[in-house]
């Protein structure tokens, strides 16, 4: 899985893969091995990067994540590919018509709204399933909805049109 992160203005992509019972992650040409644990409630980790231990406290808030390590705090935004990819192809905020399209293939595991249904940004439109994973879909602005152009059991094509807001 691909992940983007931002820390101060500049934007880095990490491969995160696992390989048996390791942990591996790719930035360029650089591999490096991880090996992360819990501590505690869940605030607290321990971190292992090519066997330098690092005690890492994390805040983590949707994409923003807040980091202390090695004496200090750094804010990140963290953003996987599904999220990216769902990110660009649903409609821009304001007026106007909204367009959700599918992000990946995959199935349609539920159709949260109807024609005619009055929506609130961030609310979950659509359920895809993709990678044995369930994606909800979301309004990314307040509006009303015009067209269903999926259904529930659908297998869809990545960019598919599932259904139109305005």
């Amino acid at each position: 899985m691909k992940y983007f992160c931002k820390l101060d203005g500049e934007e880095c992509e990490f491969a995160i893969e696992r390989h048996g019972d390791r942990l591996m992650a790719r930035r360029g040409d650089r591999t490096f091995q991880l090996d992360l644990s819990l501590i505690g409630d869940g605030a607290a980790f321990s971190l292992l990067v090519d066997g330098r231990s690092y005690d890492v406290m994390a805040d983590v808030q949707g994409e923003k994540v807040a980091l202390q390590m090695v004496g200090e705090r750094f804010q990140v935004h963290v953003e996987d590919e599904r999220e990216r990819a769902a990110h660009a192809v649903v409609g821009q905020k304001g007026g106007g018509k909204q367009e959700l399209r599918a992000a990946m293939p995959g199935i349609v595991v539920a159709v949260k709204v109807a024609v005619g249904d009055q929506v609130a940004e961030g609310q979950t439109l659509v359920v895809l399933e993709a990678m044995k994973m369930q994606n909800p879909l979301a309004a990314e602005a307040a509006g009303k909805v015009t067209r269903v152009l999926c259904k529930q059991g659908e297998a869809v094509a990545n960019g598919a049109l599932l259904l139109e807001l305005e």
